[in-house]
């Protein structure tokens, strides 16, 4: 089935299910962040959270959880659980049917849209939230990120993937059984990994669950990456009491994994600010001592590339030049065969790494899948491979400025 896949692995002593429903991030990410908290808070058959804890230990300790994570321009609501393979479990029993069992509970028979649910368990969640909301704004360096995203993106990327305070709200009980009702309805995606070998018998498990019964229809790419950019390159200054300045740019890449030139793209960010081995690390933080820390990174789904730094107060200007400076190096080929290289080898090393966490790699495939797009992760790495130095030159040239946040002190105006 297109909606299901195998990781075949014996190196871990865990098999693990990763199912994953993506939702649009104009569809009430808060509330869909409230949700899934009420979820894990109790079942038709496990009476509350602490009954799902309970049958998890008697799974021999197994991991269960719902996390949400924003991807290209969708919200990725992911239902994890992991489980002791039967080459471990006391008397050889496979324990993939329990698993699934805890999957179907969850995803349709969750207690919070009954009735006679406990109203102060949802207001509780939703006082969670809140807090957890301004957690995230009490982070300055997260903070700066995702304001100079609202102020350059015009679409629907720019709503952060826990959502907003002004969107909790609107959030009431009728509202959280409405989003739970248009979950079931949406397309779902799932990786099996672990000690399997027959892989018929797991596919047949897995479509057991209703919201995999149906596979999905194939999704054109032709809008997917395409972002609304604010028309004028601007710099926004935003005065806080704060020790540490942070600056926080924002560029379109006008590449995506969409197009034929996403690899090198890749390889350029790495080069540019990908890391300790990069142009920014080492040209703006250790040779101009213009910055405490700095990076870029990029979605690859979304078209839309970010520098964040820490920086003095009175340096952003300067700091800002030669970032410039650096991505025009980039643009005129100033970077040696030994910069790709190491880039190279850095990229394929994570990649390797991801592959010691089930979760993670299944969660990457699903990415893909979701998408549109059949890479296995050896694809990408013969991707990464064959980029040339004339590629990375190419996707530097289509990098454009989009605008900055610098929030500094309050002298700064």
């Amino acid at each position: 089935m297109k909606n299901i896949g195998i990781i075949k692995t014996d190196k871990f002593k865990n098999n693990a299910i990763s199912l994953v429903i993506p939702v649009g991030l104009e569809e009430n990410v808060t509330g869909y962040n409230v949700m899934a908290q009420l979820m894990k808070r109790g079942t038709k058959a496990f009476s509350s959270s602490s009954a799902i804890a309970r049958y998890l230990q008697e799974l021999y300790g197994a991991v269960f959880d719902i996390g949400l994570h924003k991807v290209g321009e969708k919200l990725f609501v992911i239902f994890y659980v992991s489980f002791l393979d039967n080459r471990f479990t006391l008397y050889k029993e496979d324990l993939w049917d329990k698993a699934i069992f805890l999957l179907e509970e969850v995803l349709y028979h969750p207690l919070f849209v009954r009735e006679d649910f406990s109203a102060e368990i949802i207001s509780q969640e939703l006082d969670n939230h809140r807090l957890y909301i301004e957690s995230v704004y009490d982070d300055k360096g997260h903070y700066s990120m995702n304001r100079v995203v609202e102020i350059g993106v015009l679409d629907e990327y720019r709503i952060p993937e826990y959502g907003t305070l002004e969107e909790l709200d609107g959030v009431t009980p009728k509202v959280l059984e409405k989003l739970w009702e248009d979950l079931l309805k949406k397309p779902a995606f799932c990786y099996a990994s672990g000690n399997i070998e027959d892989e018929v018998k797991i596919s047949d498990k897995l479509s057991m669950l209703k919201i995999l019964k149906d596979e999905p229809e194939e999704q054109s790419e032709v809008s997917y990456g395409e972002r609304s950019f604010i028309e004028r390159a601007d710099i926004v200054y935003e005065p806080m009491k704060i020790n540490q300045g942070k600056m926080s740019l924002l560029y379109k890449t006008n590449t995506t994994i969409f197009s034929g030139d996403y690899f090198a793209l890749a390889v350029f960010n790495s080069i540019f600010g990908g890391g300790a081995h990069s142009k920014l690390f080492n040209e703006v933080r250790e040779k101009h001592s213009m910055a405490y820390s700095i990076y870029s990174s990029f979605d690859k789904f979304a078209g839309v590339m970010t520098i964040g730094a820490g920086v003095d107060f009175t340096k952003f200007d300067r700091a800002k030049e030669l970032i410039d400076e650096e991505l025009q190096k980039m643009i005129d080929g100033e970077f040696s065969n030994e910069e790709m290289e190491i880039a190279r080898t850095k990229m394929i090393s994570t990649l390797h790494s991801m592959e010691d966490s089930m979760y993670n790699t299944s969660n990457y495939l699903i990415a893909l899948r979701v998408f549109g797009i059949h890479y296995t992760v050896d694809d990408v790495i013969d991707g990464i491979k064959k980029v040339t130095k004339e590629q990375v030159i190419e996707a530097a040239k289509k990098v454009e400025f989009v605008c900055a946040h610098y929030l500094g002190g309050e002298e700064l105006s």
